[in-house]
């Protein structure tokens, strides 16, 4: 087959969310596939980094790059001589029109339950073009059963036409004492501490996880620190607010943005990641802390209940008295070992390689199929 794909959310520099999943699936599609000829089209030329071309895994670089996906994108590919047999996106947004059968990856629907954290023209185009995109899908790659679900429920689209292909999470790399020495110095963090991880935005609940902190630290005279790592998103003026009225900011630590070096150190040497979202289509960091050896708490919601089953300490999002008790548990050595045990198994199942094979398997199963 001749498959296209939008790779320009995996040609940039700074790859969070979508980005590393996008530049994640590439890679192993190029290292694993042995059949299909891949169209990779991009607004700008492949960044070193990215996998390098060869029969089966082409270039195509074209502008203008305003509205590319809407504008640029479906003229190139009616202008092309031959036609693909599918086009794959690694974001909500397929190209439309389209001479050729579209697949959109849909991550999850938050933005619709989060219409308020958006601006009024994101907001819209978010909505708009994800609508559009599923209404002239061929298929549909869903990151979750959760986010699955989701799909069916809000837009009732039929089941069959949804694959769910879970995302993969990088092995973690050598981690020695000079890199973790550095990394501390550089926070100034000096003390043993909890670590979240990830965006400033309301849907982490970053007020709910400080004033739980807030109150485990009046239960518990201890030296310890929790560090939030993650550059700032929106509407993130209540966490520093939450900070100032807890009056504990010498126990709270800020990174802002942090390399994928410092990512993987701060989650080797936590007590535990605690992740206490009200909504996530995933939860990535969950398997990169397990992967590492490091204990999780989570949120009781659906998507990481589904991701972790019984590798975390759940905690009710709501509830301060729940997640005070779960910082308490994650530290008993029995518990502790316990916990770590199960993620390392949990962990094993989510590699980008697996992604990639699941992914191809919806391309042959297309493919055999009756017309597409």
């Amino acid at each position: 087959m001749f498959i296209g794909i939008d790779g320009n959310e995996a040609n940039i520099n700074s790859r969070v969310g979508v980005g590393q999943y996008a530049y994640h699936l590439l890679l192993s599609l190029h290292r694993l596939n042995h059949k299909h000829t891949f169209h990779i089209y991009l607004k700008s030329p492949p960044l070193p980094d990215m996998p390098p071309a060869n029969p089966k895994w082409q270039y195509h670089i074209f502008g203008p790059t305003k509205l590319w996906t809407k504008i640029a994108l479906p003229l190139h590919l009616y202008l092309r001589s031959d036609r693909l047999d599918l086009f794959f996106s690694p974001s909500h947004y397929s190209p439309h029109p389209s001479p050729s059968p579209t697949i959109p990856t849909i991550h999850d629907l938050g933005y619709l339950k989060t219409q308020s954290q958006f601006t009024k023209k994101d907001f819209y185009q978010l909505t708009t073009w994800t609508k559009q995109s599923l209404q002239h899908a061929t298929h549909i790659i869903a990151v979750s059963e959760f986010t699955k679900n989701d799909l069916i429920t809000t837009y009732k689209i039929p089941a069959n036409k949804i694959s769910v292909v879970y995302n993969g999470v990088s092995t973690p790399p050598p981690i020695n004492p000079t890199t973790t020495k550095n990394t501390l110095q550089k926070f100034k963090i000096h003390n043993p501490y909890f670590l979240a991880l990830g965006t400033l935005k309301p849907s982490k609940n970053y007020p709910f996880l400080i004033k739980s902190f807030s109150l485990y630290l009046q239960k518990h005279q201890s030296n310890q620190c929790l560090v939030i790592a993650g550059k700032k998103g929106w509407l993130f003026e209540e966490i520093f607010k939450t900070v100032t009225e807890e009056n504990c900011p010498d126990r709270i630590i800020f990174t802002d943005y942090i390399t994928e070096e410092e990512k993987w150190c701060l989650l080797k040497n936590t007590i535990s990641l605690v992740i206490p979202s009200t909504y996530e289509g995933f939860g990535i960091p969950t398997i990169e802390s397990q992967k590492i050896g490091t204990p999780v708490i989570a949120a009781n919601i659906a998507p990481l209940q589904e991701i972790l089953d019984k590798s975390a300490i759940f905690v009710n999002p709501t509830q301060p008295e729940s997640l005070v008790q779960a910082l308490f548990e994650v530290q008993k050595p029995t518990r502790r070992q316990q916990l770590i045990r199960l993620g390392t198994t949990k962990s094993a199942k989510f590699t980008w390689n697996n992604s990639a094979l699941s992914l191809l398997s919806v391309f042959d199963s297309l493919s055999s199929a009756s017309p597409i």
